[in-house]
């Protein structure tokens, strides 16, 4: 499924893998695939000769390919609104109404206190900050909370601190795949 909706993307990509620890302990998904593909960007890529974005797509996602020209442009990191997330039909930043461009809070279902209350799916950071930072990756100690744990490691405060997208938060450009139930 991946591979064929890269090759349908026409976009260049290099497909990795990673296994995930066997311990039935660590409810964290995924961390061990993101920081391998962090890790290849930093071996592959030389520090400022390539501009880019880091972006954490996921499989059961389904995506308006505009989410990928929002993010295209970013200075540091991006934040948008993303569709049927946490039980709730939309969650992400909110904007000032008369200032689209400066993020005033978060809607999200889940612990909306956080620092960071946001879906792996609602942020970009720049390429850069991979190199900045070496050392950021995702662990598997603070779950449900990895966005915060890379935000916070390449500089974020709060996600206060990201840059709106999607016209002042307005509008997901992400959604859940929810699969129909058949009953059979």
């Amino acid at each position: 499924m991946v591979t064929d909706f890269l090759r349908d993307c026409k976009v260049s990509s290099t497909h990795l893998n990673a296994v995930s620890p066997k311990d039935k302990n660590y409810h964290i998904k995924g961390s061990n695939q993101r920081n391998a593909g962090m890790q290849w960007l930093r071996e592959n890529i030389v520090k400022g000769k390539q501009r880019g974005v880091v972006y954490f797509a996921d499989d059961d996602n389904t995506y308006d390919p505009r989410v990928f020209n929002e993010m295209r442009n970013l200075r540091q990191g991006a934040t948008w609104p993303v569709g049927i997330v946490g039980g709730s039909s939309w969650e992400g930043c909110i904007t000032a109404p008369d200032e689209p461009s400066r993020i005033v809070g978060f809607w999200a279902g889940y612990k909306p206190r956080r620092s960071f209350p946001i879906d792996m799916a609602a942020f970009a950071i720049n390429l850069d900050l991979l190199f900045t930072y070496p050392n950021a990756s995702f662990d598997y100690k603070h779950v449900e909370q990895q966005e915060g744990t890379l935000l916070s490691q390449v500089g974020f405060k709060s996600a206060l601190d990201l840059e709106p997208r999607a016209n002042g938060c307005s509008k997901a450009s992400h959604f859940l795949t929810i699969y129909p139930n058949f009953g059979v």
